[in-house]
């Protein structure tokens, strides 16, 4: 085999390497598919991720689709891991604040790995009574900074969670708080 040979040989395996890393890296590039009346909601949560230099992208990868869809009555969304759906039954399609609240309340399930957080008016929520949004509307931007500040990596996570059980503290992390089944105005985020 001559030099010139064994050259190509080089090049011709480092190329199909690249194009092999390449295509096995390309599922952390794409976005999910965003139902058309849930992209506005959407491109906001993402426009904050950004502003607060989030790498939503790795946080997003197991998300394949997001969309505006029946659920079952009681349900403003809910995560199902690689899917959101977001309850076209309980919320109208120009509610355009519902949908954004109920957007990221999901995608802090299914993005950031965050549970329900009960103590006051938060956007992680697990219920949220219809007459309550006006509140939420009216303090958004405080409700959003408390959202973004507790957002860990996935690798920050899961030191702190390996710290937790070192502990002898009692904590609960990614809780699914029991709820009674209460049948007023008040519709489950999940």
């Amino acid at each position: 085999m001559t030099q010139d040979q064994k050259t190509i040989s080089y090049l011709i395996v480092i190329v199909f390497t690249v194009i092999i890393l390449i295509g096995s890296c390309s599922h952390m590039f794409r976005q999910p598919y965003v139902d058309p009346i849930l992209k506005p909601a959407f491109n906001e949560w993402i426009n904050q991720c950004k502003l607060k230099d989030i790498n939503y992208k790795r946080d997003i990868v197991k998300i394949d689709s997001i969309l505006y869809a029946p659920l079952e009555e009681g349900y403003w969304g809910q995560c199902f891991g690689n899917k959101i759906i977001i309850n076209e039954n309980a919320i109208s399609p120009i509610d355009l604040f519902t949908l954004k609240l109920v957007m990221f309340h999901e995608l802090g399930h299914c993005a950031f790995g965050y549970g329900h957080f009960e103590w006051g008016e938060d956007i992680m929520n697990s219920v949220l009574p219809e007459e309550k949004i006006i509140v939420y509307q009216h303090f958004w931007y405080l409700l959003e900074d408390q959202y973004f500040i507790r957002y860990l990596t996935k690798k920050e996570r899961k030191k702190l969670q390996k710290r937790l059980e070192k502990s002898d503290c009692f904590c609960i992390l990614h809780e699914d708080k029991l709820q009674g089944n209460e049948k007023s105005t008040n519709n489950r985020i999940n």
